[in-house]
């Protein structure tokens, strides 16, 4: 985000930060003494989050990655703790920066040498809820516990070596596959919708909002969770994919104008959108968020990764599936000469 813009209107743009290079951490320096209020925050946002009725929403790889890493639920833990429970499994290393949000090319970067970037933000007492940019909490109990297994690992190792070798065009579309993959990606298991992106794992209002349409689906008889589920939601997309397309083109164009400021906010503009395009609230769409399956065509018709609010999201039948659908895409850029 532009720092001089309003810190409420978020356009999913980022700008490079200007940061002072002799600020940033090294790779001797990586530890910070943190306040008792900062441990309190992340303690707080811990237990926030760490309920099983919230924990059993959430795929079975994530559950099992967060008992290896045994995270503190009181204290913030250190690189170095980090990385001692990481790196024998997964080969990937944890470093610290003082980057909030990092620009798409310098993250690759460090991805292309399996080192993962955690910032030195945490959210505020007023973001407990939800915070429109990643913060520590979100890197680490989002994302680390994944990188425990080596099948996440596969995955992330996927993204940089298509980058490097992409067009313009292709990285605007490996970004937004990352977003709705790794970020904001679902999954069903047992025959449920499970949670598998860390942006809504590490963001209650994200969490609470898209289990509440788990049961809304089931409740308003959209899917019959004794059938296949995800045959049913394949079913809906197809005969709703004309005002997929629709409310995609929407919300792109409210959200470049800085419409789409929080995720109150950006609910109601959806709503207003509905309206105006002649949508009912019913079915797939009669939600806060609208649940389709993993598209990659539909996926690259979203011009901008939504950063403060996601009206969409996208879940595969398997993370065998998702694999072999982010290869089908990246694998052959990657393997150009």
């Amino acid at each position: 985000m532009d720092k001089n813009q309003s810190s409420t209107i978020y356009t999913g743009d980022i700008v490079a930060e200007q940061i002072d290079p002799n600020k940033e951490y090294t790779t001797e320096n990586q530890e910070i003494i943190f306040s008792e209020e900062q441990h309190a925050i992340w303690a707080d946002l811990f237990d926030g989050i760490h309920k099983p009725y919230l924990l059993e929403h959430l795929c079975s790889e994530y559950n099992q990655g967060l008992e290896l890493l045994q995270l503190d639920p009181d204290h913030i833990p250190t690189v170095k703790y980090l990385n001692e429970r990481i790196t024998p499994r997964s080969g990937w290393r944890i470093e610290r920066t003082v980057v909030r949000y990092t620009l798409a090319d310098d993250w690759y970067k460090k991805f292309a040498n399996r080192t993962f970037l955690i910032t030195d933000y945490l959210r505020t007492r007023d973001q407990m809820e939800f915070t429109p940019e990643p913060d520590m909490f979100h890197d680490i109990f989002g994302h680390l516990p994944f990188l425990t297994q080596k099948f996440y690992a596969e995955i992330e190792d996927k993204f940089a070596p298509a980058y490097m070798k992409a067009t313009r065009e292709e990285r605007e579309i490996i970004k937004r596959l990352a977003w709705y993959s790794t970020e904001f990606g679902l999954v069903t298991q047992e025959n449920r919708f499970k949670v598998f992106g860390a942006g809504i794992i590490s963001g209650r209002k994200e969490l609470t909002r898209t289990i509440m349409e788990f049961y809304r689906l089931g409740r308003d008889n959209v899917i019959d969770y004794t059938q296949d589920v995800y045959e049913q939601l394949y079913q809906h997309f197809l005969a709703n994919k004309k005002n997929l397309h629709r409310i995609i083109d929407g919300v792109n164009s409210v959200h470049q104008k800085g419409q789409m400021s929080s995720a109150d906010q950006g609910w109601n503009v959806v709503l207003s959108l509905y309206k105006n395009l002649g949508i009912k609230q019913e079915g797939i769409f009669g939600g806060e968020v609208i649940i389709a399956p993993f598209d990659i065509d539909m996926i690259s018709r979203i011009p901008k990764t939504v950063y403060a609010f996601n009206p969409m999201l996208f879940v595969c039948e398997s993370l065998a599936k998702m694999d072999e659908l982010l290869e089908s895409y990246l694998g052959p850029i990657a393997a150009r000469n």
